[in-house]
């Protein structure tokens, strides 16, 4: 048990890491991303039994550590944290939007930068806008700016966009 704790001191939020653990059902979870707040000592139920362990909340920029999406519990006897590489900012993908990482069909919200829309006849960005990605209940996703709220788009998770990890901010 001190050795997991120890291990987990070296860490602080904003890290880039891989955490292996479980999520809230118990089942066994991986999930890499940014520490998005200070790991908490928890009891967890695994096996049936409440045990003594570590909550940490891992996903992209701008995820909500209050979304389940990013939960992973590490117990003493199992569990791993690693640091890993972080995203290259600059490389862009067109999938759709369920494709990006932090994205659930479920309510949720995440940052990307966007850049535009996809498909058969987009070759490549056509601008590089940071947006928070929120879900509207209606089976409907906004990509809003977090400045001054304006929506660039409109979608279900079907569509094809272009998008890229957010800068690391400090």
């Amino acid at each position: 048990m001190t050795e997991l704790r120890e291990r987990l001191t070296k860490f602080t939020v904003g890290d880039h890491v891989t955490a292996v653990g479980f999520d809230t059902r118990g089942q066994g979870v991986t999930r890499s991303g940014y520490l998005l707040a200070a790991v908490k000592e928890v009891k967890a139920q695994r096996n049936g039994v409440r045990n003594e362990g570590w909550r940490l909340y891992v996903g992209p920029h701008g995820t909500d550590p209050a979304e389940r999406s990013t939960w992973v519990t590490l117990f003493p006897d199992a569990g791993t944290i690693e640091r890993s590489a972080e995203p290259d900012t600059g490389l862009w993908s067109m999938t759709e939007l369920r494709k990006v990482p932090g994205i659930r069909a479920t309510s949720h919200t995440t940052s990307i930068l966007y850049g535009g829309k996809g498909g058969a006849r987009s070759l490549e960005p056509t601008q590089a806008m940071p947006v928070t990605v929120t879900y509207t209940n209606d089976g409907l996703y906004e990509l809003r700016s977090p400045a001054d709220g304006t929506v660039h788009l409109s979608c279900r998770l079907s569509a094809q966009i272009w998008w890229t990890a957010l800068p690391k901010t400090t």
